[in-house]
């Protein structure tokens, strides 16, 4: 009993930090939001960054990152969600490909509210005629990228996890620069999908280690 009472303390341990990690989240996109709509400088400088970084249209940079963008679309999205929560319910992790599907389907709907009520034109000098869209912050691409990223990480064997979030974090940081690259999105924009993903992701994390369903020999 007392093994089973440390292992619990040490789960509801996790489950705080968790907690914690996904406020941080929160905090940042808010703080991230006012910076993008209402800060001069910061607003002067993500232009900047997106000016330097993105490519004109039939270069080469543009034509990779085409298909790299639209590896994140809609429906490679569904396919890769039926996948992770597939190999997870192969294994009995029901708990898991369930938290999978949580935070793709809310950390993805979440992103579409939030460029909806924050539909804001941004103009910057510096880009010219080459303007981003008023409803572009955060990024969808960016976040369904990282989400679908994280989906796989809870999805799969431990045995898999460092190597999957390696594979993850490539392929988000992949798409998030291709956003940029094709001039879709601001790198601002980019961080505020990721935070978007972040906070649902300690929070389905949280979710998970609230509950103490085995004792240590099971772990």
């Amino acid at each position: 009993m007392g093994a089973l009472g440390g292992y619990c303390a040490a789960v509801d341990e996790r489950a705080k930090r968790s907690i914690a990690g996904s406020f941080a989240c929160v905090l940042g996109l808010m703080l991230l939001t006012g910076l993008a709509y209402r800060a001069g400088p910061f607003q002067r400088l993500d232009a900047e960054a997106l000016s330097r970084l993105s490519a004109r249209k039939g270069s080469s940079p543009a034509e990779i990152a085409g298909p790299v963008m639209h590896s994140a679309d809609l429906l490679p999205l569904l396919v890769l969600l039926v996948v992770a929560c597939g190999l997870a319910l192969r294994d009995g992790r029901r708990r898991e490909a369930l938290a999978a599907l949580v935070l793709v389907a809310g950390a993805n709907l979440t992103t579409q509210v939030l460029k909806t009520a924050l539909a804001h034109p941004r103009y910057e000098p510096i880009l010219g005629y080459r303007q981003i869209g008023s409803a572009s912050f955060p990024s969808g691409h960016a976040t369904a990228a990282l989400s679908i990223a994280l989906a796989f990480v809870l999805a799969v064997p431990r045995s898999w996890r460092r190597l999957t979030a390696l594979a993850g974090a490539v392929f988000a940081l992949a798409v998030g620069c291709s956003v940029v690259i094709l001039n879709r999105h601001f790198p601002g924009d980019v961080l505020g999908g990721w935070l978007v993903v972040g906070a649902w992701f300690f929070a389905v994390l949280a979710g998970l280690f609230t509950s103490c369903p085995h004792p240590p020999d099971r772990r």
